[in-house]
This record gives C-alpha cells, structure tokens and sequence, in this order.
C-alpha cells in the first residue's frame, strides 16, 4: 500500500500576490505576530477552504490598554510607494454579540477597513476588499484584533494584494 501525502503550497495565490504565506500554510513566517494580556494567536485549522488559518482568541478578561494597544500580526510588502493596490482577505468570527469586536486593517499607520463580528454573520469565513495607494516602500500591512468578549475566536485567511 502507497499513501501520498501533500505538503500545503507556500506560492503566493495568485502569482501576482505580493503578500508571503498568506494562506499561512507554512506556518506564521514572515508574519510578526504581538499579543497582548489575556490573548493568544495560533496558526491552525481549519481555515477557509484550506487547513490553516491565522486565529486570535481572547483567553481572559479584556486588557485595560487593549482598545490603545491591540494584539495584531503585521507584514512588510515590497510596493512601489504611489502606487494602487487591491488587499482582500476572508474573516471568521465565532460569534455574533455586542462584545465580539472586529479586525481592523492597518495600512502604515492609516486605519482604512474594519470588519466588525455582525457585519457578515458568524460562524463563516466572509469576503473582505480593500483599495489603497502605498505610502512608501516597504509598507506595513497589520490587522489588528479588538474584542470585548472572552473566549472570543477571530480568525483570517487568504490575504492578498495586487497591483490595482
């Protein structure tokens, strides 16, 4: 008996992806993840469609600093500065409620996106698009997770940006 096993693609989807690992099959490289008090990240399953995800959950009371400090995983992408590009990324809330929160997309130190836990639902990864003109090179992209919800679990997958 043979068994076959396939090892997860670390090619940026599609091939004119600029983020690394965005998928995060290969683990959390060259992510750069910070947590705070009472939070935790992983790289595990499941993920949209694949086996992984990156998931942040909130494993204690909220942090009293958390709103100004929140936890996050960030990426510097090589850009041309002036240039468009296209970010899209699934999100997964495991729960709807007036606590859950959101993830919030940093560009540098612009906030253009927010996706709060009810827009979508929950329970379901959700599309997620943002347009943005790169302000240097390189440019951090950070998403952040805030939620006042115990025991909350956020997750993301499948990001990417292109050329707009």
């Amino acid at each position: 008996m043979t068994t076959t096993t396939t090892t997860p693609s670390c090619t940026p989807t599609p091939a004119t992806n600029i983020v690394k690992n965005g998928g995060f099959e290969c683990g959390l490289a060259p992510w750069v993840a910070t947590d705070i008090v009472n939070t935790q990240h992983y790289v595990r399953g499941p993920g949209d469609a694949s086996p992984n995800a990156y998931e942040f959950d909130q494993v204690g009371p909220v942090a009293s600093d958390g709103l100004m400090h929140p936890a996050g995983v960030s990426q510097d992408l090589t850009v041309t500065a002036g240039a468009n590009y296209k970010l899209t990324f699934r999100s997964y809330f495991d729960k709807c409620t007036g606590e859950e929160g959101f993830v919030g997309v940093r560009i540098n130190q612009a906030a253009p996106y927010t996706v709060d836990a009810c827009d979508h639902g929950a329970g379901v990864f959700t599309d997620n698009t943002v347009s943005f003109t790169a302000p240097s090179n390189p440019t951090t992209l950070r998403f952040e997770f805030l939620t006042q919800e115990p025991d909350a679990v956020i997750k993301i997958d499948n990001v990417v940006v292109v050329p707009a």
